[in-house]
């Protein structure tokens, strides 16, 4: 090869070199945020009311404690649960109860009273109340 081609073959292979470095550097910031802010995201979306971090005192009032006697729903009119899985909300399908779908929601960040919801099992009837569910809560 000439002089010519080498150098046009190494400019352009250093132009290439140059433009995957500048993507990854302006992706590197945008893919994955801190562990820190993982999950801030959608709090910062929510409406004043429900974020957790402003509520005044004064706009919190008490839920009244629902009956202790209540039973679970039956399984047969039910075909999916949720519940707390190590800080997640996981997605059970009845009436097996084994794990369906591990999801990306962090019950930190969910308002007070899903949250607590969740704790004790919230049933959701068919694909499509499971569906909306994810839709609302996931990024």
């Amino acid at each position: 090869m000439s002089r010519r081609t080498w150098g046009i073959t190494l400019t352009v292979l250093a132009l290439a070199i140059v433009a995957a470095a500048a993507f990854w550097y302006v992706r590197k910031d945008t893919v994955t945020p801190p562990e820190e802010q993982k999950g801030t995201e959608f709090v910062e979306m929510l409406p004043a009311e429900t974020r957790p971090d402003q509520v005044s005192q004064e706009n919190t009032r008490e839920i009244p404690p629902q009956d202790t006697e209540e039973e679970a729903p039956a399984a047969e009119e039910y075909e999916y649960l949720l519940r707390n899985h190590d800080g997640y909300v996981a997605v059970y399908q009845l009436p097996e109860n084994e794990i369906y779908e591990y999801t990306d929601v962090i019950m930190e960040i969910l308002p007070a009273r899903l949250q607590e919801e969740i704790h004790d099992g919230k049933y959701l009837r068919n694909e499509e109340e499971l569906y909306n569910f994810l839709e609302n809560y996931t990024s």
